[in-house]
């Protein structure tokens, strides 16, 4: 069903709304909407907060948005800044702005180049972090996990970067950098700069940088 047999909504000064199902949804300015809401394309440059779930084939955040329900979208950008307070599920996730997620966090593919907090569970396929910004979970379940150093076109001593810090990271494979973790579990683990990991528990292969800190590591693939 295409947009033309949707209403649309566009916000430009300060309005509320009901809720609904739309097409295209832009808000320019300040908007509260009050109950459920869906769309096939949610755009805000302004200011939104949402007092219930909302849900969009596509949605970019370029301005501020609070969701005080569920934030479920096919495809999620954040460049602005987008606090949840109850999960978050979107097939591509791609953020270079602040996202605060009180429950859990689920993305098939996911690139974190901003600030993040997940005070659930975050689970992907494939995720990717560059520490532009400081970034904590609680626990995350991945099938493949890379933390990197941002790309700066600058000199190197005027670079600046985040830490990733978790309790738990159950993955089948990290290359990480920079995180801080009380477990690592995955069947293959590669560990650079800067990671500070009280124990490590590998099924394949385990390699760490000197600059690496590990406190313990169990080879789990190895039989008793």
């Amino acid at each position: 069903m295409g947009d033309g047999a949707k209403p649309k909504l566009t916000v430009m000064g300060q309005s509320s709304a009901a809720g609904g199902d739309f097409g295209r949804v832009r808000i320019m300015g300040q908007a509260v909407v009050k109950g459920p809401l869906t769309c096939e394309h949610l755009r805000v440059m302004g200011e939104l907060e949402a007092r219930a779930d909302v849900s969009a084939e596509a949605a970019t955040i370029m301005g501020q948005a609070t969701c005080r329900g569920d934030v479920t979208a096919a495809k999620l950008q954040v460049m602005g800044a987008l606090e949840c307070d109850g999960h978050l599920s979107a097939g591509v996730l791609k953020t270079a702005g602040e996202v605060v997620v009180r429950g859990n966090c689920g993305a098939d593919r996911a690139l974190i180049r901003g600030a993040l907090t997940v005070e659930g569970l975050f689970s992907a396929d494939e995720a990717r972090f560059r520490l532009h910004g400081p970034c904590r979970v609680r626990e995350m379940g991945m099938g493949r996990l890379t933390v990197e150093l941002p790309r700066y076109l600058w000199k190197s001593s005027m670079r600046r970067h985040g830490t990733l810090e978790a309790d738990v990271i159950e993955a089948d494979e990290v290359h990480l950098v920079h995180t801080r973790a009380r477990v690592v579990r995955a069947q293959v683990v590669r560990l650079g700069p800067g990671c500070e990991i009280e124990c490590v528990e590998y099924g394949q292969s385990y390699d760490a940088h000197p600059d690496a800190k590990v406190g313990r590591v169990i080879d789990a693939g190895r039989p008793e």
